[in-house]
């Protein structure tokens, strides 16, 4: 046999090798398979990213700061995340600096600062100023305060009557 025949033949076993391993991994039961930490994050859709190896949780948002991204009733889905992961643009939730009684809050990073420890700049999408330009109340997120990233939002259906 010559060159090329050796050549075919070596492609046609490895096809053969590759299209039965396509189909039995997809025959199988994957509950088995241990998880190896492979994949640190995804893309889901439109720059959100899924943290795969960290609990995901939720809160339902009150209040409409965040209107139209997200409204009151809303749930907002967030992982933990280490501060110099964030950037500007992300929604982080956090406690309220000064009052920390109060639910907790999702807004959007304007800002980024570190002396030491970061702190956030943050605002409401539907607000014309930062939080920390308002007169009432003005703050900085630090990152003691912040909970988590957001991740995802699971819109409130609209009852009509």
């Amino acid at each position: 046999m010559d060159i090329k025949g050796v050549a075919i033949l070596a492609l046609i076993v490895a096809l053969i090798a590759m299209g039965i391993g396509w189909f039995s991994s997809g025959s199988k039961p994957h509950e088995n398979t241990p998880y190896d930490n492979t994949y640190e994050w995804t893309e889901i859709f439109h720059g959100y990213e899924a943290y795969l190896d960290r609990r995901i949780s939720y809160s339902v948002i009150s209040g409409t700061s965040m209107e139209p991204t997200f409204s009151d009733g809303d749930t907002i889905l967030w992982v933990e995340v280490n501060p110099q992961e964030l950037k500007v643009g992300d929604i982080i939730i956090y406690e309220h600096p000064t009052h920390p009684s109060r639910e907790i809050i999702a807004h959007r990073i304007v800002d980024v600062m570190k002396n030491g420890k970061y702190r956030f700049e943050t605002k409401g999408d539907n607000r014309s100023e930062s939080d920390a330009k308002t007169a009432i109340g003005a703050y900085f997120v630090s990152e003691d305060d912040l909970k988590g990233l957001v991740i995802g939002v699971i819109y409130a259906a609209e009852l009509h009557g």
